[in-house]
């Protein structure tokens, strides 16, 4: 949970006023009949009645609940930072009454030897998903379950879940679309500065002009976020000849001084392109950079997200990548000049390279012949 200093947290008297609003959670609720509030923000609240404690707060990334055990490590850690012990948590089902919620409910020991149990719900609001715990002595069961479904049956959702979109996102003026792979979606306009953040430990710069796309875990409590943003870089041919060299150069332009510390890039062939993947490091996320051209010059992808994710995350950006349409003849394929022609295929083909020798040695022989040979005689 967020620090509740930072939080900038209002403390007041239970008599203050109910309803409570957690204005940045988005929810407005009134407490169960014998519950007294003992903290409240904008953030989170707790409250304190009958033998029990209810406790408020949210993860960022917004999701569908799922049934099932998506939150039980998410839950037995918030139990653990409650000072209980042994504490095991049932999956979630859904839970009852008008509301769409996932109710879960767990046990755990306390120090005097009794035994407690909590019951949770998670539901969504925008850019987030809302947790709701109440904790007791095991005598207080029933009314726990019941106090939180009440509570969530009646809360004021002031924020609600906004439209998730997988539809592909067009890149404004920069000639080109993404297609969101399977599990990823358009970041939310709420979760825009979450995603910004992660991002902002990579080299992606500004992303004003970027397509931004989100993967939660299950327990939204993380996600892999990326963004596709166009450049103004020219990446060479990057066919098979001269992939090796061009990807050496991207890698130089955008690493720096730490090239040498990056890996070579991957190739990973499109239908039309070849694009460049690589793999730098990073302590405790997985990273993943890539490129490809295109008539106005490349599109480049960073991501980021948990290091335990980093195969959802490498699979994310490769699909993105096939997944990508440009504007233009030719599906938007990069012009090249002649003389950057004439240069590659001087370089890299050998059939070429093998004609230009011959031509060269025949041009050289026959001045050699001409230098050389005798003057012919003359009539007298």
């Amino acid at each position: 949970m967020l620090s509740l200093l930072a939080l900038g947290l209002c403390f007041v008297s239970p008599a203050a006023a109910e309803p409570y609003a957690l204005a940045v959670a988005g929810i407005t609720v009134n407490l169960p009949r014998g519950y007294e509030m003992t903290r409240w923000s904008d953030y989170d609240l707790n409250a304190k009645g009958d033998g029990s404690v209810l406790d408020i707060w949210y993860t960022p990334w917004q999701a569908k609940p799922p049934v099932g055990t998506a939150f039980q490590a998410l839950y037995v850690a918030h139990l653990q930072d409650q000072h209980v012990k042994d504490p095991a948590v049932l999956p979630g089902v859904a839970g009852e009454g008008g509301a769409s919620w996932v109710h879960t409910r767990a046990t755990f020991s306390l120090d005097g030897g009794g035994k407690g149990v909590a019951h949770f719900a998670a539901f969504a609001a925008d850019g987030k998903i809302i947790h709701i715990g109440i904790y007791g002595g095991a005598n207080a069961d029933r009314k726990a379950g019941a106090d939180l479904a009440n509570l969530v049956n009646t809360l004021k959702i002031d924020l609600p879940a906004a439209a998730i979109s997988t539809e592909p996102v067009v890149a404004g003026a920069a000639g080109f679309t993404v297609k969101p792979p399977e599990g990823w979606r358009a970041v939310l306009a709420s979760e825009r500065e979450n995603a910004e953040s992660l991002l902002g430990r990579t080299g992606a710069g500004k992303l004003t002009d970027c397509v931004l796309l989100a993967a939660p875990t299950a327990d939204a409590q993380e996600a892999s976020v990326l963004a596709t943003c166009p450049q103004t870089w020219q990446l060479g041919f990057a066919d098979d000849s001269s992939f090796a060299d061009d990807a050496r150069l991207l890698r130089s332009l955008v690493f720096a001084k730490a090239a040498s510390k990056i890996p070579e890039a991957e190739k990973v062939a499109l239908k039309d392109r070849n694009a460049m993947l690589f793999r730098p490091t990073m302590n405790d996320y997985a990273l993943r950079f890539a490129a490809v051209s295109y008539a106005q010059g490349a599109v480049s992808t960073w991501a980021i997200g948990p290091e335990k994710d980093a195969d959802t995350l490498e699979k994310g950006v490769k699909d993105t990548l096939s997944g990508l349409t440009f504007e233009g003849p030719d599906n938007g394929l990069a012009a090249h000049a002649m003389g950057d022609i004439v240069f590659h295929e001087l370089n890299y083909n050998p059939l070429v390279m093998g004609a230009a020798g011959l031509m060269v040695l025949g041009v050289l022989g026959g001045l050699g012949f001409l230098m050389f040979r005798k003057p012919a005689a003359t009539a007298g």
